[in-house]
């Protein structure tokens, strides 16, 4: 297998830019969540928390999925799984131009695009950009995070507009269609490890050379998954994505129906959840470089307490600016809170750990997080018939995880 000359083009970039295409088309659907409650409850008149069950059940029903697709990526690879999760965003976008009633919303979104489909790209994805990188693996997994940000800044708009204007037959047909192509050719580019391709992962030339094994001496085994699961650290991790996820997920799902709330035009509204996407794409790639640099603790201490303290803005938002202002702050810090995970696991596990399946673990407790704060923010509106409640439960939540994320251990140096 030979070495990539250090000025030649590597392929690596090649799945970056694939891998960063299928990360903002992915979440067309689940980034947009937000601007599809106030068309169904003034179409059906179903209720806000009813509506958002949907987005706790995408979660819900894809725990399965993604515990399996960690286990499969590591044993088969990635493209196969990424190509079938493209026909069923594809399709499912599609019929959820067809719905009548709300057990159709919870089929279409929570089973084909929220959970089967968005399982293989989450999981799979953000691993394997720590495969293809050895040199600059903070940039390419920053650059890998920050373009998540983009795809509510292009379709929650667009999305919104687009039911406005054309219909929701009409949207989700397009859109559907428009996705499910995409995903699809770009999958083709990715491929799981650089040997895949006979290559070294870029940068490796740069690798300290591994000592001969002395005579006699035997090859260290791989790390086993089960033997990773007994320490301490990968629970704690576990539980701060979850915690993470639960709070910002309140936000995420019901931030454009604060605002309409208050009297702010839907287009508008929409835009506030696009400024937070957009401002997020700043801390997916910083935050991504300092995990490598400073390690889990003080990345997830900033990134946990920065999306917590802003929800303060939204008690006394009353204005759009006010609205704006805080999509900025906010998202400034919550994409920092999940893109150091797949970087972490390098640095206390080493690269020969199983990491997607590691990964996968982790998303477990993303997934749980998001599923229980999607449903919380709506269920605390029927209940109060305000946001009030879902904000407090925001900020609160975002504080318990402080300790969690300060007892983490030290920053270890990524071994090759």
């Amino acid at each position: 297998m030979a070495h990539v000359k250090k000025n030649a083009f590597h392929y690596a970039w090649v799945v970056l830019g694939a891998a960063c295409i299928l990360n903002i088309v992915s979440r067309a659907d689940s980034a947009s969540f937000g601007v599809f409650i106030d068309p169904l409850v003034t179409t059906f008149g179903w209720k806000r928390g009813d509506i958002s069950f949907a987005y706790s059940l995408a979660f819900i029903v894809g725990l399965p999925a993604v515990m399996l697709m960690g286990w499969l990526g590591d044993r088969y690879g990635a493209r196969m799984l990424m190509l079938g999760a493209s026909i069923l965003i594809g399709t499912g976008t599609v019929l959820l131009g067809t719905i009548t009633e709300l057990w159709h919303f919870y089929l279409f979104y929570g089973f084909f695009v929220g959970s089967l489909g968005h399982a293989a790209f989450s999981v799979l994805l953000p691993v394997i950009m720590t495969r293809w990188f050895y040199r600059h693996m903070g940039i390419a997994v920053g650059v890998y995070w920050a373009s998540q940000g983009l795809g509510p800044v292009i379709f929650a708009p667009l999305f919104r507009w687009m039911l406005e204007n054309r219909g929701w037959q009409n949207t989700f047909m397009v859109i559907g269609i428009t996705v499910g192509f995409i995903l699809a050719f770009f999958s083709l580019f990715i491929y799981n490890r650089p040997s895949d391709k006979g290559l070294t992962a870029y940068g490796a030339e740069d690798a300290p050379p591994e000592k001969p094994l002395a005579a006699g001496a035997v090859a260290p085994v791989p790390v086993r998954l089960r033997e990773i699961l007994r320490q301490r650290v990968v629970w704690q991790l576990m539980s701060i994505h979850h915690i993470g996820c639960m709070g910002h997920a309140i936000i995420l799902a019901h931030v454009v129906s604060m605002a309409t709330f208050k009297g702010i035009p839907g287009v508008e509204a929409a835009g506030v959840l696009a400024t937070i996407a957009g401002t997020s794409v700043i801390s997916r790639f910083v935050f991504s470089v300092l995990a490598e640099r400073l390690g889990g603790r003080t990345v997830l201490t900033i990134s946990l307490l920065g999306q917590a303290l802003p929800v303060i803005i939204l008690f006394f938002a009353t204005e759009a600016w006010a609205f704006y202002l805080f999509a900025v702050i906010f998202g400034l810090c919550y994409g920092g809170e999940m893109v150091g995970f797949p970087i972490i696991n390098r640095q206390l596990f080493g690269a020969k750990a199983p990491l997607g399946s590691i990964y996968s673990f982790e998303m477990v407790g993303a997934s749980t997080g998001m599923a229980i704060g999607g449903w919380l923010g709506g269920g605390l509106f029927d209940m109060s018939g305000n946001y009030t409640w879902s904000l407090l439960a925001s900020l609160l939540i975002g504080c318990i995880g402080l300790p969690l994320a300060l007892t983490l251990p030290r920053h270890k140096k990524i071994a090759p």
